[in-house]
């Protein structure tokens, strides 16, 4: 993906800045545009969330190289906060997001950058050059979090009658995708956000743990306001569904050692407001991620 947002040479630097900033790569033409090999509407609507990306160029017969992440959304249209250098089209934010200001030296990028059209798709499977760099661009982002590795020590809550741990790493994070690689990404990603709650709350001098029993685990408990918590790494809506049952399950199956707990979804945005709404009615609450904390939707029970 090129940092040229709109063909403009003068504001790439101020694109890029926005990129590294927000934490987010753009695109010049909009999410129903078909001009131009139709990249505004493949942009928008044929990248999916946990797709890879690389925000590069081809400048003076080098490689000029902005950052690479994951998709962490669908696009959108508008940044709040943002001062955009010009118009443009739609964004999509990525998390993980990795600042670079080149590849490695034997990594040749400009296999790739070779091309006017502002975005290109890699295949792997049939190009040695685009896998070795796809493998790269997978070890950088599925490496980040396993930067700091250590293991949980045990916690004795003897009045809770099951088996509590200190938070585990990204590798024990449970979901469910098809492919091996968004399995193991989909981990990760969770656990960087349940390891991001826990960090803020212990600002509030608030514990999480994990409460396991029957062979279940959830991701995340805080003991003293007997909250449950299940992370996702999405805030669509087969993400949320899949959390859903996951609480319910673990509730019922947990109430006779936990009691009746309170339930919430851990997302790294707010869903929609008919999930809102709908969630609202199941009596289960939404933590998600907003600047450099966290909100949630039943009034600081879980914040």
């Amino acid at each position: 993906m090129s940092p040229n947002v709109t063909n403009n040479p003068k504001t790439v630097s101020e694109w890029s800045q926005a990129s590294l900033a927000h934490e987010a790569v753009f695109m010049g033409y909009g999410p129903e545009e078909y001009g131009h090999k139709r990249i505004g509407h493949k942009f928008a609507h044929g990248i999916n969330v946990g797709d890879f990306v690389l925000i590069a160029r081809s400048h003076q017969r080098r490689p000029e190289v902005v950052g690479l992440g994951v998709v962490a959304g669908p696009f959108e249209t508008s940044l709040k906060g943002f001062h955009r250098p010009e118009k443009f089209g739609s964004f999509r934010k990525l998390s993980p997001f990795i600042p670079l200001s080149a590849g490695p030296p034997r990594l040749d990028i400009m296999s790739v950058l070779l091309h006017t059209t502002a975005l290109r798709r890699l295949y792997p499977s049939g190009d040695q050059g685009q896998r070795v760099i796809c493998e790269w661009m997978q070890a950088r982002l599925l490496g980040i979090a396993n930067h700091k590795e250590r293991r949980g020590a045990a916690l004795t809550l003897q009045e809770m009658g099951a088996q509590l741990r200190s938070l585990p790493h990204d590798n024990q994070f449970e979901f469910e995708v098809r492919t091996p690689e968004k399995v193991r990404l989909a981990k990760k990603l969770e656990a960087q956000l349940v390891r991001a709650y826990e960090q803020w709350l212990k600002k509030k001098q608030r514990q999480l743990c994990i409460a396991s029993y029957r062979g279940l685990r959830c991701d995340a408990y805080e003991a003293e306001r007997a909250n449950l918590i299940e992370a996702k790494c999405s805030a669509r809506r087969g993400h949320i569904r899949m959390a859903v049952g996951q609480l319910l399950d673990y509730a019922h199956l947990g109430r006779s050692i936990l009691g009746n707990a309170n339930m919430a979804i851990l997302l790294p945005k707010k869903p929609a407001t008919d999930l809102m709404t709908w969630l609202r009615e199941l009596n289960i609450g939404v933590i998600w991620r907003e600047r450099r904390g966290f909100r949630d939707s039943a009034n600081g029970r879980f914040c």
